[in-house]
């Protein structure tokens, strides 16, 4: 799987799209948005089209369901270095998906592209762009 390499990350900010394939649909689903992530633990995962919708852990609070909260608490365990070992990023990703692919640039640190496909076959990708970390 993937090995990281990361260095120590105190925030994060990055543009996305996301295309997501449903089998039920004919035609991909993009949306666009923003990443921010701040050490410790807050993450704001915003999408900005085609509607706004925002996601947030900041702590122990959220604005989000416990599945989508997991989600981002695993993106920001990645982020943070704190899940540096590959089995821990393996068990978690199997509760949620077949499988998970992430592109790393290999530059910055962080990841580029991560490919998903969840347990019913549907895939969701997504590109990030812009980002800066410090």
């Amino acid at each position: 799987m993937l090995a990281l390499i990361i260095a120590v990350i105190m925030s994060l900010e990055a543009d996305f799209t996301q295309t997501k394939t449903v089998a039920l649909m004919n035609e991909p689903q993009v949306s666009t948005g923003h990443l921010s992530y701040r050490s410790p633990d807050y993450i704001r995962w915003a999408y900005v089209t085609p509607q706004t919708t925002v996601w947030e852990v900041n702590g122990a609070q959220s604005n989000v369901s416990p599945h989508v909260q997991r989600l981002l608490r695993m993106i920001m365990a990645s982020i943070s270095g704190q899940a540096t070992d590959d089995a821990q990023l393996q068990r978690e990703s199997k509760k949620l998906f077949r499988s998970v692919h992430i592109t790393m640039d290999e530059e910055k640190g962080v990841a580029k592209r991560v490919e998903m496909v969840e347990k019913n076959g549907d895939t969701t990708i997504i590109e990030f762009t812009n980002v800066t970390t410090k």
